[in-house]
């Protein structure tokens, strides 16, 4: 059993994170010891009993300090404005709608309900634990929570916001019904009005969170995938068939995502950057070589060969972080290949009887830490593989995603990704209707 002190040791972080939080809740008062004791065991009960968990359980935890930075920092602002604006103007117009939509587009929904119970707490407790107050502050984070997590567009967060603020009016409307006191329309109007201003705020620091913390949301991510992006742009000019083929695993990774649930457009925006390394040198990869073109690799050794094709991973990282392209795809990149062997470079050395290993012959890896790693990963070998196949069927195209993505799956390339066995089976279908509708033309039906 762990002493006090290994769990100071351990947790020292946390522990001084939710004292300055505690005591940011009463700022600029300074409360009685037995306030604050009683203010901070509560709030430490909380934040390690639902917060601290998602650390060791959110696979963006533990690939990115950024994200616990992010959450650190977000809460810790959120707490000190919430008690600010309550304080000057009330409680009704609180902006728990800024942090909360902030950590429920940039993190998760999941991560963002577990922080609107602790900052309702924290609120209580700046209020001397009122259960009204507690109820009102849970009741519009948690709507935000679930209402802001998967928005793509400006927009749809004004409708969040809107939404948030109804919400929060009817709550309000109830709260003076159930104490018997009379309704105060001016109140009324700014707690509806609150939510909207905050969703604006919202929207004007987003993009300054995003470049600092590399941590984006599906709104920028969506801009970050115009095809007018200089980095793809360099790729269609330099490896046109790179962005063809970029395009289609685009195309397939999306589909898949979104059919077992995971982030669509993070999917389909990391697709798209996939590959930008081999703008470098484009005429050592196959979909850039025409017909009538000399095949270079033909000229060179097989060793050789790997690592000119392994640098694309290097020169392509290296481009992402110049550039500062979200964390998650800088990720994409040298995850998609994991740790595979060039299998054909590697026969092919074989066969001029050179005794090299397999290994030599891998790529670097990591393998695919997160679902949407692992997506790209079969959508990229299933797009390739696809290229060269003659007379496509429905039945043979199936056969042949099937084969590919279960012999990754036995190579233990996804082991680390959280891909499930039934998700695998989902993407098989999802692919093959994708590859269906895009060959209906080159098909020949039995």
């Amino acid at each position: 059993m762990k002493s006090p002190f290994d769990l100071i040791k351990n947790y020292w972080v946390d522990l001084l994170f939710v004292a300055v939080s505690v005591a940011l809740a009463r700022y600029p008062e300074v409360p009685r010891f037995l306030s604050f004791i009683n203010g901070f065991l509560i709030s430490f009960l909380v934040w390690f009993s639902l917060v601290r968990y998602s650390f060791e359980n959110t696979p963006v935890f533990s690939l990115h300090n950024s994200y616990k930075y992010l959450a650190y920092t977000s809460t810790i602002a959120g707490t000190l404005i919430i008690r600010l604006v309550s304080r000057e103007l009330g409680g009704h117009v609180a902006p728990f709608f800024l942090p909360i939509a902030l950590i429920s587009m940039l993190i998760s929904k999941e991560f963002a309900l577990r922080i609107a119970v602790f900052l309702s707490v924290l609120y209580a407790y700046s209020t001397g634990f009122s259960m009204v107050d507690f109820g009102f502050a849970l009741a519009s984070s948690v709507v935000t929570a679930i209402s802001t997590h998967d928005v793509s567009r400006r927009l749809d967060l004004a409708r969040s916001a809107i939404f948030v603020s109804i919400i929060s009016g009817i709550f309000f409307v109830f709260q003076s019904l159930l104490i018997g006191k009379p309704l105060n329309v001016i109140i009324l109007g700014s707690t509806l009005i609150a939510p909207l201003i905050w969703s604006i705020v919202t929207v004007g620091i987003l993009p300054y969170v995003e470049y600092a913390s590399m941590i984006y949301s599906n709104i920028d991510l969506m801009e970050l995938g115009n095809l007018n992006n200089p980095l793809l742009k360099n790729l269609s000019l330099k490896a046109p068939g790179t962005y063809y083929h970029s395009t289609i695993v685009a195309n397939l990774a999306e589909a898949a995502a979104q059919k077992i649930g995971a982030n669509a457009v993070l999917t389909r925006v990391a697709s798209y950057f996939h590959d930008i390394g081999k703008a470098k040198r484009p005429y050592f990869y196959t979909e850039n070589i025409g017909d009538d073109d000399l095949n270079p690799h033909d000229e060179i050794a097989p060793k050789l060969s790997h690592l000119i094709i392994q640098d694309h991973v290097k020169t392509g990282l290296e481009m992402a972080k110049k550039h500062r392209l979200p964390l998650l795809i800088q990720d994409v990149i040298p995850q998609h290949h994991g740790t595979r062997v060039q299998k054909y470079f590697y026969h092919k050395s074989k066969g001029a009887g050179e005794k090299l290993s397999e290994s030599e012959f891998q790529y670097s890896g990591p393998k695919p830490q997160f679902k949407e790693a692992g997506i790209i990963m079969l959508a990229d070998s299933v797009e390739a593989a696809v290229r060269s196949l003659k007379k496509p069927t429905p039945s043979r195209l199936k056969n042949l995603v099937q084969e590919i993505v279960f012999s990754i799956y036995n190579e233990g390339e996804l082991d680390e990704s959280g891909l499930t066995l039934r998700d695998l089976e989902i993407i098989i279908e999802e692919f093959t209707k994708v590859l269906v509708s895009m060959m209906k033309s080159r098909i020949e039906y039995p």
